[in-house]
């Protein structure tokens, strides 16, 4: 079932590099990373239930934010979320050859996580917004090493803040467990999406950052709890 996948990563890859200069959303791109993300999911008999899809308004862009239990969790993403997405990813994705290409080509947003660059980032966003995609970010910055919730980091609530667009809380349940971290197996089983109602950000100011950020974790947190996280 990984061999699936990584024959699906290649695809894209391969897609995305062939796309023309200059379309990074076009709707073609963006039905291949649908795509991508379901072929992880379905030849390992992964399904999803998603609750909440009600709070996901067509034509509205999101900062969405999401707890991180497994590498799987970005294809349950595209799979999942009926909006054009556009991730932070850790610069070492960025890094491989041809992969790094392609993720350029698509709009990814690199980051590195242990020297963020602000100025580099916020060219990412912005082309991703007038591209018309929500920003998706893992606020934890890395896969959970036990599946309890960490801290939280500010830059997706200042991102939000600073577009005044609003974050929408995503909790993610089972991938932990289907994808272990540091395996290379996929197994079967159930997904579980919570998607809350968005938070909007109008008139909030970058002081009002840590105060969302702890206000989206919680909620999150709750989420998983009522449900079992792993």
């Amino acid at each position: 079932m990984f061999a699936s996948g990584l024959a699906a990563t290649a695809a894209v890859m391969i897609a995305s590099i062939g796309a023309p200069s200059g379309t990074p959303t076009s709707h073609r791109i963006n039905r291949v990373l649908r795509m991508w993300g379901r072929a992880w999911l379905v030849p390992a008999g992964v399904r999803l239930e998603i609750q909440g899809l009600e709070n996901v308004a067509q034509g509205q862009q999101y900062v969405v934010a999401s707890n991180h239990l497994s590498n799987l969790d970005p294809m349950v993403m595209l799979a999942s979320l009926p909006i054009p997405l556009r991730f932070l990813a850790m610069r070492e994705l960025f890094d491989v050859p041809v992969l790094g290409q392609a993720l350029r080509r698509i709009g990814m947003i690199e980051i590195d996580r242990a020297s963020p660059d602000g100025t580099t980032i916020a060219r990412g966003v912005q082309q991703a917004l007038r591209d018309e995609a929500s920003i998706f970010v893992f606020p934890e910055g890395q896969t959970s090493h036990d599946g309890s919730l960490s801290r939280f980091r500010i830059g997706a609530f200042t991102i939000a803040i600073e577009h005044g667009i609003p974050i929408l809380p995503v909790a993610v349940i089972g991938t932990r467990g289907i994808w272990p971290p540091g395996s290379n197996t996929i197994h079967s089983g159930v997904v579980r999406l919570i998607i809350q109602e968005p938070v909007h950000t109008g008139g909030m100011t970058s002081g009002d950052a840590v105060l969302l950020r702890d206000r989206i974790r919680l909620s999150i947190e709750s989420a998983c709890s009522a449900s079992g996280s792993d």
